[in-house]
């Protein structure tokens, strides 16, 4: 109950924002709790170990508010086939994709995560950057997931994320405007490509006029599940 309320709760909030409407219901768009907001289980359980955006970022003058969507992949032209979808490592000639490419997060910012001159924080719009790749990455693991529990093959071509864990290996965060709070903003993580062990994803950091505040090249790896 408590989950379903989370989300609830985030979606009343951006659903009273004209322009995250926009965005939130646009046909074939599912809308998530991001990883780091979803509430423990009866037993104390989290799915991560998250204590940032848990938190010490949970809160009325930091970041109250975020909510993650991503377009329908069931509701889109990816082509289904007998045979197995790419695995790590892979010598395809073709490069893998995920099932879902793109998973934007939406933020609800405010004062408390300014920095020395009075706007958000670099280190804190790094974080939030982080936060947005960590999350199209755990999306696609949960999809996956349920694809499979409803006895469905992958589409063509889709990574298989079983067996291997990813980790942040490096990022390149270019910061272009100073970005003032109060306010809302989209944090909007892509795949670029996959080459065996190594997913390079781009991510940028835009208001509702699309202004681009920070864009980032970051670079995951993957390591077997039975390792990490």
């Amino acid at each position: 109950m408590e989950q379903n309320y989370s989300l609830v709760e985030a979606t009343h909030h951006f659903k009273s924002i004209p322009w995250c409407v926009a965005l939130l219901e646009r046909p074939g768009v599912i809308t998530f709790t991001p990883t780091s907001r979803l509430p423990e289980d009866p037993t104390g359980h989290s799915p991560t170990q998250d204590q940032l955006f848990r938190k010490t970022l949970n809160n009325a003058d930091t970041v109250p508010h975020c909510i993650g969507f991503y377009q329908d992949p069931v509701s889109s032209d990816l082509d289904i086939e007998e045979s197995p979808s790419a695995s790590l490592g892979s010598s395809s000639q073709l490069s893998p994709k995920l099932f879902i490419n793109s998973a934007p997060l939406i933020f609800d910012l405010c004062p408390g995560v300014n920095g020395y001159n009075g706007t958000a924080q670099g280190g804190f719009i790094s974080s939030l950057i982080d936060e947005a790749m960590g999350n199209l990455i755990f999306t696609n693991y949960q999809v996956q997931g349920r694809e499979e529990a409803q006895g469905r093959r992958l589409p063509r071509g889709v990574l298989n994320l079983n067996n291997a864990r990813f980790f942040t290996a490096s990022m390149t965060v270019r910061f272009l405007k100073h970005l003032p709070t109060p306010q809302t903003v989209v944090v909007t993580a892509s795949l670029n490509r996959i080459e065996g062990r190594k997913m390079s994803l781009d991510v940028t950091v835009k208001n509702k006029h699309q202004v681009e505040f920070a864009r980032c090249d970051g670079l995951w790896m993957s390591l077997p599940k039975e390792k990490m």
